[in-house]
């Protein structure tokens, strides 16, 4: 129900191919940073079968507490015949115990991991190496679950997320491996969909069906002989729009020029539009006999030993690998290094802009070195994690400041250090950069010589200490994630796929111990080395220039154009007539319902199979005197923690005029950065990381329900200013005192950083508008109907643009009055009276830790200062429906509808959240996905104030789409559900209800339902509604659903010609009114 923003972070994309939050945890498992790639490990197969435990005899300075050995871990692992068992290892750095096997008929090699965790993970990952840029895996990955041999429904994934208790149900296709994970916390759930994904990857529909090729990676779609031949496809579209983002144009571009002649690497898996359309379905079928065998898999296994056996692990892995030998007759999956080059060298790659930009085009320029071709050790794949913190990793770093502060472009891109592929690499560089190449010049000798002039002075030891405490918190606190299990496979793939140890990126101790150990002894010549020998001395360095072309865009176009009336004119009239009759044919198959005998051989559960009562979350509510005689409120959660403390702080942001709301962002990125009266940015920010996990502020803003989970009036709203942070609970003393430095005294009076953190945020809004245009229009018609939404898209939609904009010109030319009022809304804000502090911590830590809250509110102001807050919103929005085309260069399009669907006071049912999701999964995704070609569709409906949101995600489409929106409520009245597609809705829904939540996430959903009065009774009746959910439900919400199609109001993210050729489709009244955004 919240809306949380952190002040430097850009909106992104629902990902089908990559979870955010899970590369994190991973990459932090790994070491990893965020650059190009993210270093590799090493698979031992021949190593001995015995049980090692390593242990360190350094103390870490992150000192947290392991209880004793859990019985589930402890057991040893089972044998199977059919199995080798190879090594088995404890990992104690996470507690868990991990067996190694390899299947001796087929070869297929298996991690079964023993953890005590409620959430048990599967994934089966093959290494996919491609041969050319038609995208082949990214289309098998796509199609695989599209009906298998024994599971023969035409899309046996989306009856999964209509139906299943999952906590992760996704695919992932990398430059050179694919992987299939699942995860449940419901053990029968999990055996589900583990055979659902084995035969899927095993014997998919894909390799004997054609259409299924044609649906998810391409085809020619002809409706009449006298129409233009055109593409479609599912892939083909993602990938478009893929290719017109520039920030997704130069990953790709830096890659290719790193690794300029690689076989696999210096092209495309996941598919460049121009080359797609040259893939046949013979080599689509072929690639899928060579790499998707078990001898060319790696299967993980992840769960509790009581609830998940290993020996029952073995046996269901036996069931579906008995029936393959060891040889499938393909080619060589090895990935081969890359040579190191014996000079550097410079590659120069295009990328489309708008001609009719208000803003002058601008070039990327980026400098990467690929490191030698052999692995790295583990402590210096660690070293270079804190390297990299030390170079990139906040704003006064030593490369990311000066390179800030010189003005030559809007934000820092290139990622630093990674190594997710065979070899890891150091990427650095500027986007916005002025064109031509002596601006480039500039760029290029600032990143050396900046680099040159670090490796002369050295790092000083209150910036080692920082950057190793802030590596060593990310390694230990990813045990608190409830997709740990997730991470832990990710992170041993970045190793296992290349026949390394897979163990090795889950430990960290002995690696981290010598560092410290070689850090203490020579302090940060350490990471001077380093960087010498990987950077400075490395030859292989690439200066990449990604320059804007504003024709490129249509030149692309115009070439599809021509390509395709190439194919058309030598088409013979019968041959047109067949096209035509084949486009029919697909759309009639997609659009058939499924024979109820195949979707009965899908595993599923029953509403039985369900907890009836709902999950708590346990809260002390207390409130804190202040000076002055006012109040403050205390939230505490006693949560098994493991030793660390989250805090959360929040201030009311009705305190401001509604017309300074538009610069929160800015005063939050300012608070988190900037240093303050005694500090200065550097030492602050140094201070924060060597003794906390993270501390930052930003907003979060929620509609309001009335009681008894009645829809919210649209003028009501919880809107915050929240400081959150973490730390072990022995340094939470220095934890309140920094917040405290954070909030009442950081020194705002920095024009320079103020422009510059300016440009960097316009920068990534500018690049977000493109990338996740869904998320814009979605937020452009929520501020038509209400608060909420109005402020929501202030904060984060087109308006905040046009913000930055002006805030920049006036921190360029009138800073004192831009000054003036970041410091006026800081002292309407900061207020002991009526502050929300949020405490989560284990019940040994809770007590002491709360003891600390009245001196960090008396270090606040004990009032506000006056103010002309309150804000007031129009009902307008909603009585005038809107038809808004926001227009950007993209190849795709993102369409939204939307209109408040229940009237303020009127009680909403928990039945609608169960209709909703089954919307999104069944109608939406066969008209808007399948049938439509988009990579994504969603109807988002709020239980908070009864708002309706259709949006389509990288879509060719835009009236067809609209329309398929409107179809929506016949659809509800002439599909009637049957029993067992309503039980799939509730489990559904009822999976959503229970995802599992980290340790801080919960703690801050608990302080949620405080702040919005959601109470445990208010939960369960909802929960019962959901659970009592019935098939006249479905068709009494066609009728609210019908409102949209008849008053609701549209916003589309659009190119100019796509915004144009609706018109001509759309009734007048329902015409788009065209405005350019960028």
């Amino acid at each position: 129900p919240l809306q949380r923003r952190e002040p430097s972070a850009s909106r992104r994309p629902p990902m089908r191919h990559g979870l955010r939050s899970l590369a994190i945890a991973a990459g932090a498992i790994a070491g990893a940073s965020g650059g190009l790639v993210s270093r590799p490990h090493a698979f031992s197969a021949s190593a001995p079968a015995a049980i090692s435990r390593r242990a360190s005899s350094v103390h870490a300075s992150v000192a947290i507490s392991k209880p004793p050995l859990p019985e589930v871990v402890e057991r040893a692992p089972a044998t199977h015949p059919a199995f080798e068992l190879v090594r088995v290892e404890m990992v104690d750095e996470y507690t868990i115990k991990v067996a190694t096997y390899r299947h001796r008929q087929s070869g297929a090699e298996v991690i079964s991991a023993q953890a005590d965790d409620e959430n048990k993970v599967f994934g089966i990952a093959f290494r996919t190496p491609v041969e050319d840029s038609t995208g082949v895996p990214h289309i098998l990955e796509h199609s695989v679950l599209c009906g298998s041999a024994k599971y023969t429904s035409k899309e046996p994934f989306t009856e999964l997320l209509k139906g299943s208790l999952q906590t992760f149900l996704n695919a992932f296709t990398y430059p050179d491996r694919t992987c299939y994970p699942v995860a449940s916390c419901n053990t029968k759930d999990f055996y589900n969909l583990v055979n659902v994904y084995l035969d899927a990857v095993l014997s998919p529909r894909a390799k004997r069906d054609p259409t299924v090729f044609a649906q998810e990676g391409w085809h020619y779609e002809l409706d009449a002989a006298e129409e233009p031949l055109t593409y479609k496809g599912v892939v083909f579209n993602e990938m478009k729009g893929v290719y017109s983002s520039p920030d997704q144009l130069h990953y790709r571009a830096l890659k290719k020029a790193l690794f300029r002649g690689h076989p696999i690497y210096a092209i495309d898996s996941g598919g460049d539009p121009r080359s797609i359309p040259t893939l046949t379905y013979d080599a689509f079928a072929d690639f899928h006999r060579r790499y998707y065998h078990p001898s060319n898999a790696k299967i993980y296994v992840y769960g509790d030993e009581a609830e998940l056996p290993t020996a029952e692990r073995l046996a269901l892995l036996e069931s579906w690998l008995a029936e393959f030998g060891s040889s499938r007759g393909g080619g060589d999956e090895q990935i081969p290094w890359q040579p190191a080059e014996p000079e550097p060298y410079e590659v120069s790659e295009p990328y489309p802009v708008d001609a009719a930009a208000a803003a002058a085009p601008t070039q990327f320029v980026t400098l990467g070195w690929l490191f030698p071709p052999s692995p790295l050790e583990p402590s210096k794949k660690l070293a270079w994690g804190v390297l990299n913190d030390l170079l990139l990793g906040k704003p006064s770093a030593a490369l990311q400041q000066p390179l800030l502060a010189s003005k030559l472009g809007s934000a820092v891109v290139g990622g630093g250090y990674g190594a997710s592929l065979q070899q890891a690499a150091f990427s650095v560089g500027l986007k916005g950069v002025a064109p031509g190449d002596e601006a480039k010049g500039r760029v290029s000798a600032l990143i050396l010589e900046t680099l040159d002039s670090i490796a002369e002075s050295g790092f000083e030891q209150s910036a080692v200490e920082a950057s190793m405490n802030t590596i060593e918190f990310r390694l230990r606190a990813a045990s608190a994630s409830p997709m740990k299990g997730l991470s832990f496979m990710m992170g041993a793939l970045s190793e296992w796929v290349y026949g390394r140890d897979p163990i090795e990126p889950l430990r960290f101790e002995e690696a981290l111990a010598s560092l410290k150990e070689d850090v203490a002894r020579r302090g940060g010549a350490v990471f001077v080395e380093l960087l010498r020998e990987s950077v400075l001395e490395n030859r292989h360095r690439c200066t990449l220039s990604l320059v804007p072309e504003p024709q490129l865009g249509g030149w692309l176009q115009a070439a599809e154009e021509q390509e395709l009336s190439a194919v058309r004119e030598r088409l013979s009239a019968g041959e047109l007539k067949a096209l035509e009759e084949e486009t029919r044919a697909l759309r009639a198959a997609q659009a058939a319902r499924d024979d109820p005998a195949d979707l009965a051989k899908l595993p599923t559960l029953s509403t039985s199979d369900l907890t009836a009562s709902t999950k708590s979350i346990p809260i002390e509510v207390d409130e804190v005197a202040v000076a002055g005689g006012g109040r403050a409120t205390l939230l505490t959660h006693e949560l098994p923690t493991d030793g660390l403390v989250y805090l959360n702080v929040g201030f009311d942001l009705a305190r401001l005029p509604i017309d300074d709301v538009p610069y929160v962002p800015l005063l939050c990125r300012m608070m988190s950065e900037l240093g303050t009266d005694t500090l200065d940015e550097t030492a602050f920010s140094r201070t924060v990381s060597a003794q906390t996990g993270s501390l930052g502020v930003s907003t979060m803003t929620s509609a309001k329900p009335r009681p008894g989970g009645a829809a919210g009036s649209p003028d009501e709203a919880v809107a915050m200013l929240m400081l959150s942070g973490r730390a072990v609970a022995d340094k939470a003393p220095q934890l309140f005192d920094l917040a405290a430095d954070m909030l009442a005294s950081t020194q705002l009076d920095n024009a320079e950083r103020a422009v510059a953190m300016l440009k960097q945020s316009l920068a990534r809004a500018e690049a977000a508008v493109v990338s996740s245009g869904n998320s814009y229009a979605s937020a452009a018609l929520a501020a038509r109907f209400s608060l909420c939404g109005s402020v929501d898209e202030m904060l984060g939609g087109v308006s905040q643009l046009h913000t930055l904009r002006g805030a920049l010109e006036q921190a360029q030319g009138d800073w004192p009055a831009l000054l003036a009022r970041l410091e006026r809304m800081r002292s309407a804000l900061l207020s002991a009276d009526g502050a929300v502090v949020n405490l989560s911590a284990d019940e040994q830590s809770l007590a002491t830790t709360a003891a600390h809250v009245p001196r960090l509110l008396g270090r606040l102001p004990s009032a506000a200062a006056p103010s002309d807050g309150g804000w007031a919103w129009s009902a307008g929005g909603v009585l005038v429906p809107s038809h808004e085309g926001l227009q950007v260069p993209t190849q795709v399009s993102y369409v939204a509808k939307a209109l408040p669907i229940f009237q303020p006071g009127e009680r909403i049912c928990g039945s609608t959240s169960v209709v909703s999701r089954y919307l999104r999964t069944a109608y939406l995704w066969n008209t808007v996905r399948v049938q439509g070609g988009a990579y994504g569709c969603n109807l988002a409906f709020s239980r908070l104030d009864g708002r309706a949101t259709f949006s389509s995600y990288r879509d060719p489409n835009l009236a067809a789409t609209l329309e398929a929106y409107d179809g929506t409520g016949a659809y509800l009245r002439s599909n009637p559900l049957g029993p067992s597609e309503l039980s799939k809705a509730i489990i559904g829904a009822v999976g959503e209800l229970d995802a599992p939540q980290s340790v801080d996430a919960r703690g801050v959903t608990s302080m949620v339902r405080h702040l919005l009065g959601v109470t445990e009774e208010e939960r369960q009746i909802w929960r019962d509604e959901v659970l009592a959910t019935t098939a006249a439900d479905f068709v009494a919400f066609a009728d609210r659903i019908d409102e949209v199609a008849a008053r609701g109001s549209v916003a589309v993210v659009a190119s100019e010609s796509a915004i144009a050729e609706a018109n001509v489709a759309l009734p007048e009244a329902a015409r788009l009114q065209a405005k350019a955004v960028l």
